[in-house]
């Protein structure tokens, strides 16, 4: 398993995954390191009468249009259901049940150790959300 990354991405969620894609498309290596079992479980884990405060044609993200009539507004699950399809369909490198525990500068960029091992990137991007530390 590669363990050097031009960017290592900690977190899975909206913002992670955008930088990904942008990175594929510029052709640069990265992997996104998320916590949890699967790409979108942050949101599967809220209330379950949660929807997103914006109708679906504002939630879609770079490249991929939310798959829901547009002015719907998104349960939880299928926000969870549409970043996963997002992952797939951009073939975006994620490794699940991985925590990030220290992130320390080396000579050649950046360790980053988690409970899955050592990662090495020459770019750390926290993109963990407001209620998440790495």
């Amino acid at each position: 398993m590669d363990r050097h990354f031009e960017t290592v991405i900690i977190g899975g969620g909206q913002a992670g995954l955008s930088v990904a894609y942008h990175l594929a498309r510029q052709n640069r290596s990265s992997v996104i390191l998320d916590a949890n079992e699967r790409i979108g479980d942050s949101w599967r884990t809220r209330w379950d009468s949660l929807r997103v405060f914006t109708p679906a044609k504002y939630n879609g993200l770079p490249g991929m249009r939310f798959p829901a009539p547009s002015l719907s507004f998104p349960t939880k699950d299928e926000v969870a259901d549409y970043m996963c399809s997002y992952a797939a369909k951009f073939d975006l490198q994620v490794r699940n049940r991985v925590s990030v525990e220290a992130v320390t500068r080396t000579a050649r960029g950046f360790a980053v150790m988690s409970n899955a091992g050592t990662y090495e990137a020459d770019t750390v991007v926290v993109a963990t959300g407001a209620h998440h530390a790495p």
